[in-house]
């Protein structure tokens, strides 16, 4: 069933200043690249988007950051600040506002590493507006992987807490559904190996514009790096959720 993340159980005990500013980033550096017009704006993701064959020879090394804060379109945007939105506060309240952030921007790298082997050693040529383009050529842009590594690492530290997703109901009735983060992150997982897979095994005429296994590769470090950045505690947190039953989150060791 597809469906939208739009929030988890539990209270916030703090501001996620962290997981709002990187959104503010985001939203500020769009509006203000955006608005100087279609020329400046492709211009701008040709210089600051990551292309696997610069990274491959060693060129343009800062675009492993300055990609994740540009974005393509509007609801490439959007989509990416709502995932960030519903599970950055968790993550950043588990790991502190500094492990947190070092988290981001370590699975954005890792993500764009990943990206760029795949693409540089087993992706096709694709056919791109009538011009036969190879991906290692493409400039590619987005947080997705750098929260990638925020799904992980909340698979991981809360694999109980509960999701609100926003899915559709037979016939077309808008309903809020809740399920455990390991079932819904996990699921998405599987979906972006899967599209990850056909992506590499379809003919070259397929275009799909997005980055699986930037996402892959930034899950896996979201799953890793808690347990090396993470505060070092065996004490085991519990949760009591609205119907009283007791959830008991892994500890970070």
């Amino acid at each position: 069933m597809a469906g939208i993340p739009v929030g988890t159980e539990g209270t916030r005990r703090r501001m996620p200043i962290i997981t709002i500013t990187i959104i503010a980033i985001n939203v500020a550096i769009f509006l203000i690249t955006y608005s100087q017009g279609p020329f400046a704006f492709e211009a701008i993701i040709e210089k600051y988007g990551l292309i696997p064959a610069k990274i491959l020879r060693g060129e343009a090394l800062y675009t492993l950051i300055t990609s994740m804060f540009l974005h393509g379109g509007l609801m490439h945007l959007i989509g990416n600040m709502l995932y960030l939105y519903v599970f950055g506060p968790g993550v950043e309240l588990r790991l502190g506002r500094s492990r947190f952030l070092l988290l981001y921007l370590l699975s954005g790298i890792v993500a764009s590493f990943a990206h760029t082997f795949i693409v540089v050693f087993f992706a096709q040529p694709y056919i791109l507006f009538r011009k036969i383009v190879h991906p290692a050529l493409i400039p590619c842009v987005g947080a997705s992987g750098a929260i990638s590594g925020v799904l992980g690492a909340y698979m991981i530290l809360m694999p109980y807490r509960m999701v609100n997703i926003l899915t559709i109901a037979w016939p077309g009735i808008p309903i809020v559904i809740r399920l455990p983060a390991a079932i819904f992150i996990g699921l998405w997982f599987l979906y972006q190996l899967f599209m990850g897979m056909v992506s590499l095994a379809l003919p070259y005429p397929f275009f799909s514009g997005v980055a699986f296994w930037a996402h892959i590769g930034g899950f896996i470090a979201g799953i890793i790096l808690p347990r090396l950045i993470g505060r070092h505690t065996t004490r085991r947190r519990i949760y009591i959720d609205y119907m009283g039953r007791v959830w008991y989150e892994i500890p970070i060791k």
